[in-house]
């Protein structure tokens, strides 16, 4: 078969991305509230597994609520992920893996959207704009069907691929990644049963670089009893924001990636803390002021940071009329407020700029900024006193590469120990499934430095070596040997250059990066040795 045109192989890439984006995978988990949607999970990976099958290849759908023992108890419904193999029976793997849900897009969003989400758009900036059409739809699930198609033709390939797309990453792996690795370890290490044996693993869910790790991420989901005061709600949400002054001494070996307004925040990778989810129920208060009503961050999921928190207040005019003045007087820049009002209430809206939960410095989070203004509004007596009907919010937690999970929950354990003694009432748990250790592997490893060298190649650039801020499911593999014994090494790569806008609204991909992963992908192929 003749090899195509680089004008058809892009039309193939248009036409995996555009379906894939339409089908709208939205993961969401928020068990702080009661809320969980894995959206048309099983039409994804069936249409995955179908290109699989149309390229000769074997492909199949392996539904961790089918395949593990306690499946059907655990998942309420399908965790299919897409097994693809190459197989020119050689005697070792690379295995490739990528996932294919989407994190949700908050109504706040929508108005930020210049294109229906779930549609994919080609801009006038030739880049194509969808939710997942960075992450990783367009950065892993569609490079790595396109390197299989153009591997395929080869017989005399050094090595088997074995090309994983998973479910649930967005929200720590559960039935996706974690849940392959439950059943390898069920078996004996020798199993040719086994789905994770490689002699390495590329992720094409991370930026245009080398990635030698990625941090962990752990989701603490922390409320507050019916009847506990306001202000004791808000001495808590602030100890949330103070705690990143803790997380930020955790350093990484590894440097951080290049910004591009220049240098980055910091030289290494360092944890972070990020107040996400915020949620409060108010009931009637005491005292005189405008009274809270409610507090409502305006986000779905616990690793996006809000573009905007909600606040609601009641009260009369003249009381309404000098909180106004307060909080217009008060608020810090670059937040700003918008205000919407009737006769009895007001709903200010402390408006940041959302992002990603791995990279804070590139958000302005409004959740610390809307804490401060309420405090302050109470302790100057603008604010009255109020009652916590139901009090909900959530932590993002990054740890380092190379730091455990439980390491730093064990610490925030403790410094929520404190909170736990002065506000009665205070509780923080963890969801099962919803933490994850971070990745590391030596940047001297010798794969990964050949890797670099092919990447510069390919690229026709430098190609540095750094770690990746975001969680990835390379977190699973860091347990993982090798046939021979040694550490699995994992490399995390791809398309999410800073204009990716990923978990915000414009989301996009520069095909430009997406057809150079593809390339590289191959390549990697064609020369491992």
């Amino acid at each position: 078969m003749a090899e195509r045109s680089p004008a058809s192989l892009e039309e193939q890439a248009r036409k995996l991305l555009e379906d894939l984006v339409a089908i709208d995978t939205t993961n969401l988990e928020d068990p702080g509230n009661g809320r969980m949607e894995k959206r048309n999970y099983l039409r994804a990976a069936q249409y995955i597994s179908a290109r699989g099958k149309d390229l000769g290849l074997g492909a199949r759908v392996w539904d961790a609520r089918e395949e593990l023992k306690d499946g059907k108890d655990r998942f309420a419904e399908p965790r299919p992920n897409v097994v693809i193999d190459l197989d020119r029976g050689r005697s070792q793997t690379l295995l490739i893996l990528a996932h294919f849900d989407v994190v949700p897009v908050p109504e706040e969003q929508l108005e930020r959207w210049k294109s229906p989400p779930h549609s994919l758009r080609l801009r006038e900036d030739g880049r194509y704009y969808g939710r997942g059409a960075a992450d990783d739809i367009g950065s892993g699930v569609v490079p790595g069907l396109l390197a299989l198609d153009a591997l395929r033709r080869r017989s005399d390939l050094p090595v088997n691929v074995r090309f994983i797309a998973c479910c649930d990453e967005e929200t720590g792996g559960t039935g996706g990644i974690e849940a392959l690795r439950e059943h390898d370890d069920a078996l004996p290490r020798d199993s040719p049963e086994r789905i994770l044996t490689a002699e390495m693993a590329l992720i094409p869910d991370g930026s245009p670089f080398v990635g030698a790790g990625s941090s962990g991420v752990s989701f603490v989901d922390v409320s507050l009893a019916q009847g506990t005061r306001v202000t004791e709600y808000l001495r808590v949400a602030d100890a949330l924001v103070d705690f990143h002054s803790i997380t930020s001494t955790w350093t990484s070996a590894l440097p951080s990636p290049p910004e591009p307004e220049g240098k980055p925040p910091n030289a290494y990778i360092l944890g972070r803390a990020t107040p996400t989810l915020e949620h409060l129920d108010v009931r009637e208060g005491h005292g005189k002021g405008a009274r809270l009503v409610r507090i409502h961050s305006n986000s779905l999921a616990a690793n996006q940071i809000p573009a905007s928190v909600s606040l609601t207040f009641a009260g009369s005019g003249p009381e309404l009329q000098a909180l106004r003045t307060f909080l217009s007087e008060t608020v810090r820049v670059p937040y700003r407020l918008t205000f919407t009002e009737t006769p009895a209430t007001l709903t200010v809206q402390v408006v940041g700029v959302s992002g990603h939960g791995g990279y804070p410095h590139r958000a302005r989070n409004p959740v610390p900024e809307s804490t401060r203004l309420l405090l302050d509004g109470l302790q100057q007596g603008i604010l009255a006193e109020g009652e916590v009907a139901a009090g909900t919010m959530t932590l993002d937690l990054r740890s380092p590469p190379e730091m455990e999970a439980e390491q730093a929950l064990a610490i925030f354990r403790n410094y929520f120990l404190r909170l736990e003694n002065e506000v009665p009432g205070a509780t923080a748990v963890v969801p099962p499934g919803r933490e994850r250790s971070g990745y590391f592997v030596s940047p001297q490893n010798p794969r990964i430095l050949l890797l670099q060298k092919t990447y510069e190649e390919v690229a026709g650039r430098p190609i540095g070596i750094y770690g990746e801020y975001g969680g990835t499911d390379a977190s699973a593999l860091r347990k993982i040997r090798t046939p021979k014994g040694d550490p699995l090494p994992v490399v995390v790569l791809g398309a999410m250059d800073s204009p990716a806008h990923i978990h915000d609204a414009e989301e996009s991909i520069d095909p430009r990066y997406l057809n150079e992963v593809t390339r590289l992908l191959v390549r990697w192929v064609e020369t491992f040795g």
